[in-house]
């Protein structure tokens, strides 16, 4: 007779089949197809936020032995990865080590000998974000050269100006191509969002010319930011939008961990790496191994949120409640189905004060009670419940993993499969939308109350270099399709500039009548691409754009 355990398999058996449907992550059809070099996102550790240009040869050697000797590498640390500024090149062109690299070669036989896999820096310019070598006109050579070194990880950042996106996509397509000729697998992880167009990680997905693509600008070791760099909570209000587009193969990079690094308080650092493993994020930590203290080291080896991260379905949580952050009130529930058939599911508390917040089964589509194990302690916080509710702390995120004997097979399909019938898509959804990378009233656009509007707010001050991005919006058949725009204008006509996936520039005017106590509509005819798109609204002709309410897309198949 089938145990209990075997029919609970053959229900993730059977989930896993949902999934392959849902988000198509099919295996290779040939022995000529290239399977997904990552299966799950990396996890390991750069030099660059704590050491910048000051990393050598010598230090990274001596992360590597202290990131065995505190258990890192055992808990799935294995990536040591050298950044910018150690480049130089010699007579023949040839990439080469500068003085404080002396043997590239003999740095990667290190690694390698301790259980590491070697990790190393590039820009696809002529040169690098700090002003080294960059590979423009030797993407061969190069490739050829870091496999000779034993290479298994480039980061590729986008230093340069891009003369379109276009451009960018073929230029990180270059690279691609030169690593998979050299035989060797490197993990190609790549930044668009450097030089002219910081706003390019997510205006596309880039999974067809990388394994893992930077969704953010660079991270920061604050809470917050309101320029340049991001804190925490300015990547999660976007990563967060972008869960549609990560599967095996092709994983959002929120970029490294701050975690250990002495900006962030327990609460944050908590948060912190939570969210990153909800987002499916990489893992790749900076603090100096050998002075972190206890307390953030624990966190980094946390068996339990590793795991969520780690689960080999490979999906990024998804936003299933929320409000935007408003006046210091924000929140967001995330669901990331797991492999044998749980759910994680964590409450987000972006605002400055403690929030009492709360989700159930139910809103993920699994009927009855579970098993809720809180993930930083590994306590059963309730049994035999349907639902949970919990003071967070402001910063905080609770997250538990539920086991629902009950949840039937494929439960998280209503999740992660889309629909092609017509749909409307809020501006303010937190699950989609971001706001100039930014969620606050005195920082480019912004999210506004709005009576009259279908969700109760709008998207204000689109403009210059504020921009409103709506992600994940699905066409079973690519196309033009005419889409409603639901807007507010109450002055005279205004125009707007809408790209789709970062192109098909097309300008729109949307005519003004009088009253900002009242929406209208306008059909812009949008091409769209089969799958996933982002639709984006700015202003290149002066001005501002209109306030955005909601657009409305057709039946696409």
């Amino acid at each position: 007779m089938a145990t209990k355990r075997n029919a609970r398999l053959r229900q993730v058996a059977v989930a896993a089949g949902v999934l392959v449907a849902a988000v198509g992550v099919v295996p290779p059809a040939s022995a000529d197809a290239v399977a997904p070099l990552l299966q799950v996102p990396p996890m390991g550790w750069n030099a660059w936020n704590t050491y910048g240009c000051n990393a050598t040869q010598a230090l990274v050697e001596s992360v590597a032995d202290a990131m065995v000797a505190n258990g890192m590498r055992d808990a799935g640390y294995r990536y040591v990865n050298v950044d910018d500024c150690w480049m130089t090149r010699d007579a023949s062109g040839n990439l080469t080590g500068n003085s404080n690299y002396p043997d590239l070669k003999g740095l990667g036989d290190y690694l390698h000998a301790r259980g590491f896999k070697f990790g190393i820096y590039e820009s696809p310019g002529a040169k690098t974000c700090a002003g080294y070598s960059g590979s423009a006109g030797h993407e061969v050579n190069d490739a050829n050269t870091f496999a000779s070194w034993g290479v298994d990880y480039l980061k590729y950042d986008y230093c340069q100006t891009a003369p379109s996106l276009s451009a960018q996509v073929d230029t990180f397509a270059t690279m691609r191509a030169a690593l998979r000729a050299t035989g060797r697998p490197i993990v190609f992880s790549i930044n668009p969002n450097s030089g002219s167009n910081t706003g390019a990680g997510v205006t596309r997905s880039w999974g067809e010319v990388s394994d893992q693509a930077r969704s953010t600008e660079d991270i920061g070791n604050q809470w917050w930011g309101q320029s340049w760099p991001n804190g925490i909570a300015n990547i999660v209000s976007e990563n967060a939008t972008l869960a549609w587009r990560a599967q095996p193969g092709s994983f959002n990079d929120a970029d490294m961990l701050e975690v250990g690094n002495g900006g962030l308080n327990a609460t944050e650092e908590q948060t912190h790496f939570a969210m990153w493993a909800m987002m499916a994020s990489p893992l790749i930590a900076s603090a100096n191994p050998s002075s972190i203290n206890a307390t953030s080291l624990a966190l980094l080896k946390n068996p339990r949120l590793i795991a969520i991260d780690q689960d080999t379905l490979g999906l990024q949580a998804r936003v299933i409640a929320g409000t935007r952050l408003v006046n210091s009130s924000g929140s967001l529930t995330l669901a990331k189905p797991l492999a044998n058939g749980d759910v994680a599911l964590a409450l987000y508390n972006g605002s400055d004060s403690a929030q009492t917040l709360g989700t159930s089964l139910a809103a993920v589509g699994i009927p009855g009670t579970g098993t809720w194990t809180d993930q930083y302690t590994g306590a059963v916080a309730q049994s035999g419940a349907g639902s949970i509710s919990v003071q967070v702390p402001a910063h905080g995120t609770a997250v538990y993993r539920v086991t629902a004997p009950g949840a039937p097979a494929g439960w998280y399909s209503a999740l992660v499969t889309p629909s092609a019938a017509a749909q409307t898509y809020e501006a303010e959804d937190p699950a989609r939308s971001i706001v100039a990378g930014r969620w606050t009233a005195n920082s480019g656009a912004v999210f506004s109350a709005c009576p009259v509007c279908s969700g109760g707010q709008k998207v204000s001050w689109i403009g210059g270099t504020n921009k409103l991005y709506l992600n994940g919006i699905y066409a079973r058949n690519a196309g033009t399709y005419p889409v409603t725009v639901r807007y507010v204008n109450g002055g005279g006509d205004r125009d707007a500039s809408v790209w789709t996936n970062g192109q098909n520039l097309q300008k729109a005017t949307f005519h003004g009548n009088g009253n900002w106590n009242s929406t209208q509509t306008a059909v812009v005819n949008l091409q769209l691409n089969a799958g996933y798109n982002t639709v984006s609204f700015g202003n290149e002709y002066g001005g501002w754009a209109p306030d955005i309410d909601a657009i409305s897309v057709p039946a696409t198949g």
